[in-house]
Formats: C-alpha cells, structure tokens, sequence
C-alpha cells in the first residue's frame, strides 16, 4: 500500500534528483499504477506548465484558505526537513520547492487531474451550482452524547463539553459535576454518540476513549473484577492505562481485543461486513468466535470477515485520523469512504454500484462544512453526478 507520505519521499527524491536504483524502480511501479500521477509530474517538470500549475492552484487555494494553508504548512514541513543544505544548489533548490509544493499539494488534496480549474468547476452541468450549494449547509458532527445510567435513565450530555471523567462523581473534562455516580457498587454504563456526535471519557482505572459517531460504550462506573471489561459497538481510540494483573478487554460483536496497556483504535460496526483493529503502541490480542487469534504489533492491524482474521502492516496515523478531525483516503473504496463520512454529517448517502470501489485519494478536515468532501470526490472524478435533496446526498455516473 502507497501512503501518502511515502509517495511525498519518493517524489521529492525524484524531483531533486537524489532518487536511488530501488527507489526509481519503486516510483516506476507506482506510475504504471497512477498514470496521471505520472503524466503530471511530467508536466510540471516543464517552467511554463509549472506556472500555469502554480496559478490555478493558488485561485483554488484562495476559495479554501485556511484548509490550504494547514496543509502547504504540512507539505513545506516535510520538504525542509530534507533539503539539501549546499548554498551552490540554491537556485535549483528553489525550483524543486515550488515544483514539489505544487505537486505534493495536489496530491495530498485528491487532485489528480491536470486541469484543476475544470475539475473543481461549480459551472459543469454534472457539478450543479444548487448541489455544492445545498452541501455547504450540511454541518460536520459535533460534541454530543448521551449517559444512560443503570436503572436505564438518560441524561444528555454538555454539548460545550468535551467529554466525561468517571470517578466518585461524574465530571466534565473541565472539572464541573456532571452527576453523582454511586460509590457502593458497580453499576454498568453506556456511553452513546449519535450520528453526527462525538465524545471522550476517562474511565474509573485512568484508561482514555474517544467515541466516533454512531458508538455506544458500555462499561462499568468501576472496575471491581480481575479483568476490565468493556463492549463497543461503533469506533473508539482507546489508551488504556497499565494495571499489573488486570488486563483490559474490549468486546465487540465481532472480536475481542485483549491488552495490558496501549493505544488502539477499534472500527466495528455490526452492519458493515469488516472491522479493523489497529495497533499503535503496546501489543495486544485480538481473537474472533470461530477461535482464531493473532497477536498484534504496532503499525499492524486486523482485519475481521465473518469467521476470518488477518493482519497486515498499515499506516496506522490513518486509522485515527478522525481523532485528529481529519478524514484521510488513501486509496480507499469511495463506497467504504462514505459510510464514514455519512455517520459523521448525519446524512443518507446513496451511491451509484458503478461508482462504490472507485477509489478516492486525498484528506479534508472534519470540522468543514460537507461541500469540501464534495469536492475532493469532484476532483478524483469530475464526471461523476450529484443530487441533493434535504439530508440525503445521491451520486451518480
């Protein structure tokens, strides 16, 4: 799997002339996979085209500025910390710049055409002005739970707040009560986020979750027990804090994940047919019904179908990407990519079969409205139609 900042190396090595025999042969692969990645750096490989290149970029950034902005900072970022320092190499240095944040920008935005200006028109009659205009007042989600307590009560959450922490009483993060849990016996909770929710929680042994949208947490208001035990259904990032002789347990409807201490994300909702359990730091277990167990290091993850387990290396920072309220697609299916994107917008999207394994590249910040994902999705394929109509997104070939 190309990750994005791995094609970012290999293009800047090439674009200094620096690139090593494995590296070239590594770049050819990816061209004759991503042709238009090839035919672009071509094109920018010549000063006129480079202009043109540079100046419809900067009329697109100008529409997205703060966006824009984070990420040039990011791709600069990376292309000074490998700069080559000689002063006799400036002058080239300085066209490697330009060429590289031009490219690397393009791609890590999605942007695969050569001719941005049509692909992000709002002009083109398959791209209607009334449909990237409707998408704009589509909000991303936002702080919001609900704590069910253990006689089945409901008590919504402080949307100004950020999450809970649990303990002799209920607090918010920023330290004001909550509630008064019970102090003389454990008492099962759930945690729940809606469509278009988000919320954290410490929990009573120290061990921070973050519920994406769409995610139900049930756990106790202490851990009394050997083992801490806690059932998900939907997405969380876990850090679990270290407890000699009580490992922490995840249990969902599809697997178990067992660990002592360490940082996780679990993807696991009942009606998607995979979920994924990826491992940042630490080490943990993950097993399945059907009796299969793999064990976990970092930088892998598994992946569950139906009574099948596997694991593989991943650019994990993707996984959790959504913590860090980005939406980050490499090389994803857009079928896969939207069903994220819909729990997250609380929309309905509906999408054309023909359409659901195309593959969508590039990332968009989650705090946007839902037209920026509009456009990234324009961008990886212009031809493709949108409709609109209250909360339900169709598209269309």
């Amino acid at each position: 799997m190309y990750t994005i900042d791995h094609i970012i190396q290999l293009l800047q090595a090439y674009l200094k002339g620096e690139i090593l025999p494995d590296e070239h042969a590594e770049l050819s692969m990816l061209f004759e996979k991503y042709p238009e990645l090839q035919d672009l750096v071509k094109k920018l490989e010549d000063p006129a085209n480079l202009r043109k290149e540079l100046q419809a970029y900067e009329e697109f950034a100008e529409a997205d500025r703060v966006q824009e902005q984070r990420i040039l900072s990011n791709i600069m970022d990376k292309i000074e910390d490998q700069a080559d320092q000689q002063p006799r190499r400036r002058r080239r240095r300085y066209g490697w710049y330009t060429a590289a944040a031009c490219l690397i920008g393009i791609v890590g935005l999605g942007i695969w055409q050569l001719n941005k200006q049509d692909a992000i028109s709002t002009q083109d009659p398959s791209a209607p002005v009334d449909a990237i205009k409707l998408a704009e007042n589509l909000l991303p989600g936002r702080n919001r739970a609900t704590l069910q307590l253990a006689d089945g009560t409901d008590i919504g959450l402080d949307q100004g707040k950020a999450g809970i922490v649990m303990g002799d009483e209920i607090t918010y993060t920023d330290g004001s009560v909550a509630l008064t849990a019970a102090k003389d016996e454990k008492r099962m909770m759930i945690l729940s986020t809606p469509r278009g929710g988000q919320y954290q929680i410490a929990l009573a042994d120290g061990t921070k979750v973050w519920l994406n949208a769409d995610t139900r947490l049930r756990y106790p208001n202490k851990f009394t027990d050997e083992q801490r035990v806690v059932e998900l259904d939907g997405e969380a990032y876990f850090e679990v804090a270290k407890a000699a002789g009580k490992p922490f347990i995840v249990v969902t409807a599809k697997e178990k994940v067992e660990v002592l201490g360490t940082h996780f994300n679990v993807y696991s909702f009942p009606k998607e047919k995979e979920s994924k359990v990826s491992l940042l730091e630490g080490k943990v277990k993950v097993s399945v019904p059907a009796g299969k167990t793999r064990l976990l290091q970092p930088g892998e993850q598994a992946s569950v179908q139906g009574e099948e387990l596997s694991v593989q290396q991943v650019p994990v920072d993707e996984s959790i990407a959504w913590k860090n309220d980005e939406f980050m697609f490499n090389n994803e299916p857009l079928g896969t990519a939207l069903a994220q994107v819909a729990r997250w917008y609380d929309i309905e999207i509906d999408i054309d079969p023909n359409l659901a394994k195309m593959k969508l590249w590039g990332s968009v910040s989650r705090l946007d409205n839902f037209d920026k994902v509009l456009k990234i999705i324009k961008m990886t394929d212009d031809k493709i139609k949108i409709q609109i109509e209250g909360r339900r997104v169709r598209l269309m070939k």
